[in-house]
């Protein structure tokens, strides 16, 4: 089993709706947090390093609070947080980023089957850069930055903030809602989801919206340049 067939069993195992409900309404640490204390380096060596036997959330966040408990805590009193509120926002905090990156990452495993493992890069130093991967295009093209963004409909959303040189941007679209209707009649909005988007990407029964090869497909990614 390769390994995006195995991250996508993986993800399938999540209970996503558990986690959203629990976390969805707490946002008490929004503030920006300093480099030294992010999950960025924690998630990619556990998800994307590691190639297998990924944790679940609670796992992850036990192994990121281990491994940066003294600097959180001094972040924590600089940011004039108590240590009941701290640790009551903090999961919430780094479970989006964990969801969002989780995405990111089964989508840099798509992109290995099509260009090879080796030829796609991910890490903390790509991340502050303001793209998501970088994937080696080949003698022709090289190594070009990936941006894998979330369509939006908010003006201020569709805004890159992207470096001067030339990337790529993944845009996909999460369905709003699921395949049938509380009543158990088809869908219509992810009928027009799937219709759409249906040849690159696909829906999991727990809701993670993932990546098929389709998406990364040189034709498919030399749509999405932007010099």
């Amino acid at each position: 089993m390769s390994h995006v067939d195995q991250f996508n069993r993986f993800l399938l195992g999540i209970d996503l709706e558990l986690l959203r409900e629990k976390y969805k309404h707490i946002k008490i640490v929004e503030l920006d947090m300093p480099k030294n204390v992010q999950a960025l380096s924690c998630i990619y060596q556990e998800y994307w390093a590691k190639r297998e036997d990924w944790p679940n959330y609670d796992v992850f966040y036990e192994r990121y609070l281990e491994s940066l408990s003294s600097e959180l805590e001094e972040w924590r009193k600089r940011a004039l947080f108590s240590k009941q509120t701290f640790y009551l926002g903090l999961p919430a905090r780094i479970y989006r980023t964990w969801a969002s990156l989780l995405t990111q990452i089964q989508g840099a495993y798509v992109a290995e089957t099509v260009y090879g493992v080796g030829n796609v890069e991910m890490g903390v130093d790509i991340d502050h850069s303001g793209k998501d991967l970088v994937i080696n295009l080949g003698e022709s093209l090289g190594r070009i930055p990936v941006q894998i963004k979330k369509k939006s409909l908010r003006p201020e959303a569709q805004r890159s903030s992207s470096p001067r040189h030339r990337f790529i941007q993944v845009v996909y679209e999460v369905p709003s809602s699921g395949p049938l209707t509380k009543t158990g009649r088809e869908s219509v909005p992810y009928k027009r989801w799937h219709e759409k988007w249906g040849n690159k990407l696909e829906r999991l029964d727990n809701g993670f919206v993932i990546f098929k090869k389709e998406m990364f497909l040189l034709t498919n990614l030399l749509e999405g340049i932007v010099e």
